[in-house]
């Protein structure tokens, strides 16, 4: 039998213990049954909406407009909260629906069924899809509930809850639904410095990060990353609150108080589902001990757990002690605390004192390591020379590899260097694998991976990359700002200002986001709300997508030639003033590609690869880009990148 297909916002309705009304009055329930098949005919009728299925005490509609679904949504629940009560709740999405005789199914109707069987009675509660569509209209308000792994659906998903006057809008734990079953999962929260020196924060913030480092080696525990447990810091928020945010079902909190070379440890190990404490343990030490308490904590927590992991692994010892110079060690706890805020100027104070730590022990492998990173972050951001960053960095990065202590920082910087410094891909990739393999939990490395995939191309890979590293460290701003540019060059628009948004809710007016958003509504063909967001952003002189270069882009899209051309001026310009690794060239060839000049946008794509500019190296992803892949010519700018290896992270 041939079947048809079609997008449609789909509706699922569901009166809630219906069963049971039944048992208890079989005229109550047919008459509640009954007022709600009503309300859903008289409101679809009105709203141009066509039920698909009645079954028992729920239904399955479709609409053509997202808008017109919820405007009758709210219609109904506002309806069936008046006279005889009935106790419904919606479910909404947006996606594909097949056809095939009397059965109608599909993932679109998967995901909004699951939504629906999410809600609680009074509730219209809607996918991120949804929202994004209604997002503009004055009359329909919505609430963000968070996001939710649904069984037997692949990604995670954002849900809202339509917040109109008369409309429930639960809290979220009151949201139960069918959902993927939880691994154990636990976020290692900042340690509250209780010291009567508040510049000892560094040291307890300190205590906080090894602990979690070691936990991060256990093969079948899931940790997340310090960015988002640390988003928490000086919050006042219940335990049940965070594991709903981070996805986890244990946190471990604490404070330290330090005086002298004495030190307290207070740590608790929570359960965020009903906020019990599985241990709470003190411990008071000397300085020179603070490495086996630390070791101790973990182990503690890692016997707790361990007759519910799959591989019940022991391990001998989890924190090894970096070190027997106790002043080198708060030197560089110092340094990690800066270094952790990122921007130039924290980065800038962090260096003294991971060289600092360096003096005081020259085989004290983590400073090196950070203060390698410190070097190629700097240069990556435009602070310093590539050459400078070179010379400075590689000194470390070798000493750090002479020292040969298995530490993520260590892979992190080698890996950095290897690819955007050396375009050493066979070197990349091994750092890559050997950093996974020790370092599973750790979320840069996926970042690496989902690198490797956009030189190579591959970019569905990449994404699957960035969402592993996403589920580790879900509040991260580079995570999200890579799992919204991966979908933006896939070209799921609607999916990746989800990711920009939460990036703006983290940090507003992120630069980054804002201009991605910018890019994200010009590849939808909203022109005017993309130049709107590149002329107020402000210009910033060696990054590759800057304000010269959006509007230069922008401005030829629109017809206005002559614009477009001044700012091509521009950036000539700017060339020629440039350093040979500060290059605007990739500029240059994205606005000639856009102008259909591709003889001077394959000069300055070919000129930009020889001289190793970092983004050039993605041009097989790059969509920018993507017309000059159909020229013959690109086979050689291929053969220039050269091929990835094959690597996977599964």
């Amino acid at each position: 039998m041939a079947s048809s297909r079609r997008l449609a916002a789909i509706m699922f309705t569901d009166i809630v213990g219906y069963a049971a009304m039944m048992q208890e009055s079989e005229e109550r329930a047919t008459l509640v049954r009954e007022k709600h098949r009503n309300s859903l005919r008289r409101w679809h009728k009105k709203f141009h909406g066509e039920i698909l299925q009645y079954y028992g005490d729920g239904t399955l509609s479709v609409f053509k407009s997202s808008v017109e679904a919820v405007e009758c949504a709210i219609a109904i629940q506002r309806e069936l909260q008046q006279g005889t009560y009935v106790p419904l709740r919606i479910g909404l999405h947006v996606g594909d629906i097949v056809f095939s005789g009397s059965e109608v199914y599909g993932d679109g109707v998967n995901l909004a069924s699951r939504v629906e069987n999410l809600g609680i009675p009074g509730a219209i509660l809607i996918s991120d899809k949804i929202n994004y569509e209604i997002k503009n209209q004055e009359n329909i308000q919505s609430q963000k509930i968070g996001y939710f792994e649904f069984k037997n659906i692949k990604e995670p998903v954002e849900i809202f809850a339509i917040s109109n006057s008369g409309i429930k809008v639960p809290v979220r734990s009151e949201l139960k639904g069918k959902m993927k079953e939880k691994k154990h999962t636990i976020a290692v929260l900042p340690f509250i410095n209780v010291s009567s020196d508040p510049e000892n924060e560094y040291f307890s913030d300190g205590i906080s990060e090894e602990i979690l480092n070691a936990l991060v080696k256990i093969k079948d525990l899931r940790v997340t990353a310090r960015t988002s447990s640390f988003s928490f810091k000086g919050k006042n928020i219940d335990v049940r609150e965070i594991g709903q945010q981070l996805g986890v079902t244990h946190v471990l909190e604490g404070s330290v108080r330090k005086s002298d070379k004495r030190v307290r440890i207070t740590a608790q190990f929570v359960s965020t589902v009903d906020g019990y404490h599985l241990f709470s343990q003190t411990y008071d030490r000397t300085l020179e001990d603070i490495f086996a308490v630390q070791d101790e904590i973990s182990q503690k927590i890692l016997n707790l757990l361990r007759q519910h992991l799959e591989v019940a692994q022991r391990y001998r010892q989890l924190v090894i002690s970096p070190t027997t110079n106790m002043e080198a060690y708060e030197t560089y706890l110092k340094g990690l605390y800066y270094f952790n805020q990122w921007g130039k100027e924290p980065m800038g104070k962090a260096i003294p004192y991971f060289q600092d730590a360096i003096e005081m022990q020259n085989d004290f492998a983590l400073p090196h390591a950070q203060l390698g990173l410190c070097y190629l972050f700097q240069a990556l951001g435009g602070k310093i020379s590539w050459q400078n960053a070179y010379d400075k960095a590689i000194i470390h990065i070798n000493r750090t590899k002479e020292l040969n202590q298995e530490i993520p920082e260590g892979y992190m910087s080698l890996f950095t260097f290897n690819t955007f410094f050396q375009w050493d891909w066979q070197a990349a990739v091994e750092t890559a694998r050997k950093g996974f393999e020790l370092f599973p939990n750790y979320a840069p490395i996926y970042v690496a991976f989902g690198a490797l995939y956009y030189i190579e191309g591959d970019l569905s890979t990449a994404l699957e990359a960035h969402r592993v590293g996403l589920q580790i460290d879900p509040l991260s701003v580079l995570m999200n700002l890579n799992m919204g540019t991966t979908l933006l060059w896939m070209g799921h628009y609607e999916q990746a200002v989800v990711y920009f948004n939460q990036v703006l809710e983290i940090i507003p007016n992120h630069r980054a986001a804002m201009e991605f958003k910018g890019w994200t509504a010009a590849f939808q063909g909203e022109l005017e709300e993309a130049l709107t967001i590149f002329r107020n952003l402000n210009p910033t002189i060696g990054h590759r997508l800057h304000r010269i270069t959006c509007l230069g882009w922008i401005y030829s899209k629109l017809g206005k030639n002559e614009k477009a051309e001044q700012c091509l001026t521009t950036l000539i310009g700017l060339e020629k003033k440039a350093r040979a690794r500060a290059s605007f060239a990739v500029d240059l060839a994205i606005l000639y590609t856009r102008l259909n000049n591709f003889d001077l946008a394959f000069y300055h794509l070919e000129k930009a690869i020889q001289n190793k500019i970092g983004d050039s190296m993605m041009c097989k992803s790059d969509p920018w880009l993507a017309p000059l892949r159909s020229d013959s010519r690109f086979q050689h700018i291929k053969s220039l990148v050269g091929k990835v290896p094959a690597i996977s992270f599964q």
